[in-house]
């Protein structure tokens, strides 16, 4: 009865689907929110988000973290998880659908960009000749950059002159 269960690969890609959820977890991952929340900063009625919600907790790509009381309603407050996807051939495909989905987000929200807006994106590429054994040691490093950057930044959201800027790393190999 209902909808078949599906592995887990397969399961966090449907998640993650549609843009507005992987923008979601986003929000989520910074720090625990409530549903309200994450509407306010994605500029959406609260209502819109409550089924997409629910489809990331049910995938386990969500978690609720605690209940609050306020002025007679429960809040719920959710935490985004952090998973790696392996090396299988599913789990290979779920990557590339989870990288198109990043990328389109990044391609959409640099073409949002209003002519002679003050402050300029950086959008830069650079091809590294890399020998074999040094793909892991560059890869580590860049991952250390941008956790290290989520750090910093990530206490400075309680201040209220803060502005949203996403960061879009790819690491590949290219022909």
């Amino acid at each position: 009865m209902g909808a078949p269960v599906l592995r887990r690969p397969v399961a966090d890609l449907r998640a993650l689907a549609h843009p507005l959820r992987l923008r979601m977890m986003e929000l989520f991952a910074e720090s625990p929110k409530t549903t309200k929340q994450v509407a306010e900063l994605l500029g959406q009625p609260p209502t819109r988000l409550y089924h997409h919600v629910a489809a990331l907790e049910r995938s386990g790509l969500l978690v609720l973290k605690e209940k609050r009381q306020n002025r007679g309603a429960v809040e719920k407050w959710y935490a985004g998880v952090s998973r790696q996807l392996g090396s299988t051939a599913a789990k290979r495909r779920a990557r590339r659908a989870v990288a198109a989905t990043v990328l389109e987000q990044a391609k959409h929200e640099l073409l949002a960009i209003p002519p002679g807006a003050p402050e300029a994106a950086l959008l830069a590429r650079l091809v590294l000749l890399t020998p074999r054994s040094k793909i892991a040691k560059v890869r580590k490093r860049l991952y250390e950059v941008v956790q290290g950057l989520g750090k910093e930044f990530r206490s400075a959201a309680a201040d209220h002159d803060c502005q949203r800027w996403a960061v879009t790393v790819a690491f590949t190999p290219v022909k």
